[in-house]
């Protein structure tokens, strides 16, 4: 018995180790993004010409509210113009972006869909036509934009700024406990990660929607067709010495799925892509860590932490059963290893737990968004049981498939 308890505490210490990587990464940004004075924007009339992009399949659900919210854009009309790329569409999306007065590009290629691909398509057809513009927005098209979210983008640019990521933030999250629980996800992952990565020098990361280039840069680059085509160009542009700044002023809302039956193939698709991106990236990151003439070093060391965090919720999961396990341990047989591991897990819960807690304080979360972290583990269940899944299959064996919307659902 005492051998099989050595073993056990000997195996939570290991495991404890590995967890304060992480955790330790999320415990300093927490701390970092506490602690940063908000900034405000300079009240100086928008110069910069702008070129919203919206990818959009079968949308006619949802793409009315863009456009709406596009309308009250709080930015001279003369400098932004709108362009919907319809993709492989068999609804009325063109019909109601064109009876909204605006331009859409009808794209008809069935055998290379997604989202890459047409904005790939659509990019080429603008420079070709020699369309004006300084910096192209991209915006999907089940999304609604702040009224300052142009003004709120424009000065990072006249600053010097070549990339710029908005705050992707969750529509409607009391509407459902999924949504709720995304919007604590995207509150840490889309806000108080990015916001103290920006402040230690760090690349802030794409998040596939939101996110604003320079002409220079769409014009040189070129989206994949990979499940997670943001984060392979973020990595990209990391490497090729190009930032991307985090601007949180310029806010933006996106449906996600009220159920998490519904957000399967969503997730499926991140995480699958997320890992195969890593696997790819990771080894060339670190290498360039020790080359002496490779620039923007302290970027490159936070983007490999960020890689070595996984998805919030597999690490709550992770910790609650070194929690338990620990502390269970401890109390049958009280050694020095075992009060140790059950005070480093606890110290890890806090950790975690004040992660999530000053993410939501930050974006001013709805009380009921607190309440609704009563039911986190059932998504830890969820989301640990998904990735199994995943694990035990190809790379080939998720593809890219548009999510369905809540209208289309009845939901």
């Amino acid at each position: 018995m005492i051998k099989l308890h050595r073993a056990f505490s000997a195996g939570v210490s290991v495991w404890n180790c590995m967890l304060v990587v992480p955790v330790g990464y999320l415990g300093a940004l927490t701390l970092i993004a506490a602690t940063r004075r908000p900034s405000s924007l300079p009240a100086v009339a928008g110069v910069t010409r702008f070129a919203l992009v919206v990818p959009a399949h079968n949308e006619e659900a949802t793409i009315s509210a863009l456009l709406d919210s596009v309308c009250r854009l709080d930015y001279p009309a003369a400098l932004v113009a709108v362009h919907v790329v319809a993709d492989n569409c068999t609804d009325d999306t063109s019909g109601i972006v064109r009876r909204a007065g605006f331009e859409v590009h009808e794209r008809t290629d069935a055998r290379n869909p997604g989202k890459g691909p047409a904005l790939n398509w659509l990019i080429i057809r603008l420079l070709d036509r020699e369309e004006s513009f300084d910096v192209v927005v991209f915006l999907d098209a089940d999304t609604t934009v702040a009224p300052d979210f142009l003004a709120a983008i424009e000065p990072e640019f006249r600053a010097g700024a070549r990339a710029v990521q908005g705050f992707y933030g969750v529509k409607d999250p009391c509407v459902s406990n999924a949504a709720a629980l995304r919007y604590c996800a995207l509150a840490c992952r889309h806000h108080l990660r990015p916001l103290a990565r920006n402040t230690i020098g760090g690349s802030c990361g794409l998040f596939g929607n939101g996110m604003a280039f320079t002409r220079d840069l769409v014009s040189d680059r070129r989206w994949s067709a990979h499940l997670v085509e943001d984060m392979e160009m973020q990595i990209e542009l990391l490497v090729d010495g190009v930032i991307v700044y985090y601007q949180p002023m310029a806010r933006l809302e996106a449906e996600m799925p009220n159920t998490l039956a519904a957000s399967v193939s969503q997730n499926q698709r991140w995480e699958l892509g997320r890992m195969q991106i890593i696997r790819r990236s990771l080894p060339r990151l670190v290498r360039q860590l020790f080359d002496p003439h490779q620039q923007h070093r302290i970027a490159k060391a936070d983007a490999v932490l960020d890689m070595c965090v996984p998805p919030l919720s597999v690490l709550a999961g992770a910790i609650g059963a070194s929690a338990g396990i620990s502390t269970v341990l401890a109390a049958i047989h009280p050694t020095k290893r075992a009060r140790r591991n059950a005070w480093t897990s606890g110290l890890l819960v806090v950790a975690l737990a004040a992660h999530v807690l000053t993410a939501l304080r930050l974006v001013g979360a709805p009380a009921k968004i607190y309440r609704e972290l009563l039911q986190a583990p059932r998504m830890v269940v969820w989301k640990i049981a998904l990735l199994a899944r995943l694990v035990r299959r190809d790379d080939g064996a998720v593809s890219w498939r548009r999510t369905q919307r809540n209208a289309e659902q009845g939901t």
